[in-house]
């Protein structure tokens, strides 16, 4: 009898110890992924508070974002990255690539730079902002 209750004990505890290992895992993996409202194309509208214009831009900039990743345009080159939520409004950009031909786009540098320190976002009326430690950077509408 004894051994059997040792083995009842011996087993719930295997269990358990996996389930809050399944239960972090699936937590650690939540807490990384980008909110679904955030997952969707992205026109860039407005840089460092100035609409931007065709005279700017070859194109208009835009970000494809993913539930970890993003790719796009900077109107002329690729771009392309991995996204960290950290918390909610919190975003951080890591591995930035980005294609070097050479463009008209006047702004292209002041767009790739803003973009990869990006640290904060809200999404308010279908519009993105995009914040930096100094404050908002850029707006994009719905793509």
């Amino acid at each position: 009898m004894k051994r059997i209750l040792m083995l009842l004990i011996a087993v719930s505890l295997v269990c358990s110890c996996k389930s809050t290992k399944e239960t972090k895992a699936t937590a650690s993996a939540n807490e990384n992924s980008v909110e679904k409202k955030l997952q969707q194309t992205w026109i860039l509208e407005n840089l460092n508070g100035k609409v931007i214009t065709e005279k700017d831009f070859s194109s208009f900039p835009k970000i494809v974002i993913t539930s970890s990743a993003f790719s796009g345009s900077t109107g002329c080159n690729a771009i392309k990255g991995n996204l960290i939520s950290k918390e909610d409004g919190k975003i951080q950009v890591s591995n930035f690539t980005s294609e070097t031909k050479k463009c008209d786009a006047k702004k292209e540098g002041e767009f790739t730079q803003l973009l990869k320190t990006t640290s904060g976002y809200s999404i308010k009326d279908n519009k993105l902002f995009l914040s930096n430690q100094f404050g908002l950077t850029m707006s994009f509408k719905k793509g």
